[in-house]
């Protein structure tokens, strides 16, 4: 229901950029996913999510699930479309060289980081951790967050999004909105 000058003016992105997402042009990239969400109050989640009636149980195979790829990242959904489940598991594939330091997030909740193949920089308040295989990480996702892979090989790894508030949405941990039925 926004015009697109209304919407670059609520998330702060230009007028270009939503045209060109609008007009599939070009693919959004998680942060700009962030920002689009914040401005509609609605969850990230919803940006995965169908419209369809969702199934109380997912089970998903390699190969089947849905995903998306942004600037090289692959996001494997895991559940998104369980309701009333206040979680969001993915399986998340960082390319092997990818330095390029996105900006750091927080947001409510937690997060529980599995690395399954590879390795990863995760960042948690600019302190590094090397996750190799096998190697987990929980953080309160208030504090400031980022990730990185400058190795040689792709990193795999299972990321788990719990928010911190019972009343929050089922699916809402990137950050505190209201609830949107047309998600």
């Amino acid at each position: 229901g926004y015009s697109i000058k209304a919407l670059a003016e609520k998330s702060s992105l230009s007028v270009n950029t939503l045209s060109l997402i609008e007009n599939e042009k070009t693919s959004p990239s998680v942060s700009t996913l962030e920002q689009l969400a914040m401005a509609l109050k609605i969850p990230l989640s919803c940006f995965f999510e169908s419209r369809d009636e969702k199934p109380q149980i997912i089970k998903t195979r390699p190969g089947q699930r849905r995903q998306m790829i942004l600037e090289g990242v692959r996001i494997e959904d895991c559940g998104l479309g369980l309701e009333g489940q206040p979680v969001q598991p993915l399986v998340i594939t960082l390319p092997a060289g990818m330095e390029k330091t996105s900006e750091s997030i927080l947001h409510g909740g937690y997060e529980f980081v599995y690395c399954l193949t590879g390795q990863l920089d995760y960042y948690v308040e600019d302190k590094k951790f090397v996750l190799h295989e096998g190697e987990s990480l929980a953080l309160a996702a208030v504090l400031p967050h980022r990730w990185i892979n400058p190795y040689q090989e792709p990193a795999v790894y299972l990321l788990i999004m719990i928010p911190g508030d019972a009343g929050e949405l089922s699916g809402e941990v990137h950050f505190k909105t209201a609830p949107d039925p047309g998600c």
